[in-house]
């Protein structure tokens, strides 16, 4: 079966400076979703050039996203090969070369225009970059961006055309080979448009082969790009210079009125509102490329042939030292600048901080005032084991809600940085991890220090700390079991999900049934249920081998905190397995999530 693509991309010299023609030929691509097999790309055929913008024209549906993500390597559910100058190249290199920004381009919210360039500069260059050079590329991205007027304002404050600006400035911070942009223009009026066009005519003008899919461009907008490429159904109805697509079209029968929009008159055309016969206008407009193609190689021999072997060398070198700009770097490396952005956003965001820790002050009083010096009393212990249990259902569901409406945000970042290449998987993670770590000694600290004092637990040092190190592992679980949800499943469908997967977990954790009641058949589960081992912890920090408890009445039956264990049919295991299972519960969550991402970015990729 011969292959469905080739991408090949030649190099045309000239002073020394090395140019790249990006060509697709007989590319095509088959859904391959559970439905059936839907064919996205028919044999396409075409050519971008360097020095030049080229749009991409086409309906709804007609495949000008497909192609651009398969020339940027983000869909790997195709057949065939990627060579430059006739030789197959390595996936990795070639996806250096080439920046894809998609229509919705996310952007942390918490960090100014001046802090996202820095941190992309310092992920995306050399190591050995000093400072002063990274702030050199950064100044003269910002001044190429007309963004200068803004450098301290936050992601989230920055009109669309700002966004817009700032989404291809963090990916011109490398100077890529090959600049693909899926409709940089949409949302923006007609000069912030404009504008944009210009800045890309700067780029292009700077050996970078720049392609856009634009919807609908106005005149105006259409007389500032060099070429055409349009796409209809999966199919190139043209490609090649603006100045010829009216001549290859007249030749089909398809006449422009004057001074009519190019791109209205094209979309017209190709959508069947004018008549006429595509299918023949399908093979002029190949025959027209095919002659475009032949000129171009014949210019390109000439050019060549014009290049002795010390312009070559000198070419090389170029290349070479492009290439070392965007050495990886080791994953310390990228953990080290990761740390310091999660560092600024995490001081920005004070407020979601601020709530949270208020919160559970608050409820650390609540529950202080209401169950007041109830622990030493044995005629409370059916009210203060209720309030042990509570201490684990606040500090899992005040950890899993918000981490589960405020992951995703940061996952869809992640997930477009990673695909171009800024950091990986492993960095990235490790950070997150290692940064959320305070937040939740922080909540859980002055939590546990107002609610376990004021209700009268044992005022000893070893079963305070034995009670602090249980919330904490709820804490910490009850936020990833939130990530895990909000990563597979977004927010809207993981708010629900919490609270419905908990109740189960719950109905084993041991308080609302004994587990030497349950039945034999039912009892197996409770062993999946993390609340049962964070409960029976709670209660064996509070009450194994205690003196017993105070008494008003002449007989009370749950003096002894033995009998109260026993009662509960507890201890089942000892306290260091109870904490080595809920660590195992962490970690266990944290491969699936780590799990979860991997599959995303499969995923992505199709």
């Amino acid at each position: 079966m011969p292959p469905l693509y080739k991408i090949h991309r030649s190099k045309e010299r000239f002073n020394g400076s090395t140019r790249h023609l990006v060509m697709c030929s007989h590319l095509g691509v088959t859904s391959l979703k559970l439905e059936p097999e839907k064919k996205i790309l028919h044999n396409l055929t075409g050519h971008f050039e360097p020095g030049k913008v080229t749009v991409i024209l086409g309906p709804s549906g007609a495949g000008k996203t497909t192609l651009l993500k398969i020339i940027a390597k983000r869909l790997i559910n195709v057949k065939g090969t990627i060579t430059i100058n006739g030789v197959e190249q390595n996936k990795r290199m070639f996806c250096k070369k080439v920046c894809y920004v998609p229509q919705q381009f996310d952007l942390l919210p918490f960090l100014t225009i001046r802090e996202t360039l820095y941190i992309a500069a310092r992920l995306k260059l050399n190591v050995d970059q000093n400072e002063h050079a990274i702030h050199l590329v950064v100044n003269d991205i910002v001044k190429s961006l007309n963004l200068s007027y803004c450098l301290n304002t936050l992601a989230n404050k920055l009109s669309g055309g700002e966004r817009k600006r700032l989404s291809i400035g963090v990916e011109m911070i490398t100077k890529p080979s090959v600049l693909l942009l899926d409709e940089p223009t949409s949302g923006l009026d007609s000069v912030a448009s404009n504008q944009l066009i210009n800045m890309l005519h700067n780029m292009a003008s700077a050996n970078c082969t720049v392609v856009c899919v634009i919807h609908q461009p106005s005149s105006q907008m259409i007389s500032l790009f060099d070429n055409i490429m349009v796409l209809n159904q999966g199919r190139c109805m043209y490609c090649g210079p603006k100045s010829e697509i009216l001549n290859t079209y007249s030749i089909a029968g398809f006449t422009c009125p004057s001074f009519y929009n190019i791109a209205e008159f094209v979309l017209e055309v190709i959508t069947e509102q004018r008549g006429g016969d595509l299918e023949n206008l399908y093979k002029i407009c190949r025959d027209e490329y095919e002659k475009i193609r032949l000129h171009n190689k014949h210019n390109e021999n000439e050019l060549d042939s014009l290049i002795d072997s010390k312009q070559k060398c000198k070419t090389h070198d170029i290349n070479t030292s492009i290439n070392r700009i965007v050495l990886k770097k080791s994953t310390w490396q990228q953990q080290r600048i990761l740390f310091l952005r999660a560092l600024i956003c995490m001081r920005r965001d004070i407020l979601l901080t601020q709530l949270r820790l208020a919160t559970h002050i608050i409820v650390g009083l609540l529950l202080g005032t209401i169950f007041y010096n109830f622990g030493g009393n044995a005629e409370n212990v059916g009210s203060n084991i209720a309030c042990l249990f509570f201490f684990l259902l606040f500090l899992f569901f005040a950890s899993a809600m918000p981490a589960v409406q405020m992951f995703p945000t940061e996952a869809a970042v992640f997930l477009q940085e990673h695909l171009n290449n800024w950091y990986s998987l492993k960095a990235y993670y490790s950070v997150k991890v290692l940064t959320d770590f305070p937040i939740q000694i922080l909540c859980v600290s002055p939590f546990l220090f107002i609610s376990y004092y004021m209700t009268g637990q044992p005022m000893e040092y070893d079963r305070f700390l034995q009670t602090w190190s249980v919330c904490l592992l709820i804490t910490i679980i009850g936020q990833t079991f939130g990530i895990l949800t909000g990563t597979a499943f977004g927010t809207e469908l993981g708010i629900f999900l919490i609270p419905a997967s908990s109740i189960s977990l719950l109905l084993f954790s041991g308080f609302f049934l004994k587990l030497n009641e349950m039945s034999i058949y039912l009892q197996p589960l409770s062993f999946v249920s993390f609340f049962r081992y964070a409960f029976e912890g709670i209660m064996q920090a509070v009450y194994l081998d205690r003196p017993n408890l105070v008494c008003s009445e002449i007989y009370c039956y749950l003096r002894s905190p033995n009998k109260i264990l026993s009662m509960m049919g507890m201890p089942v295991m000892p306290f260091y397995i109870l904490l080595i299972v809920l660590c195992c519960w962490v970690l266990f969550l944290h491969v699936i999530i780590y799990t979860v991402f991997y599959w995303k970015i499969y995923h992505a990729k199709r």
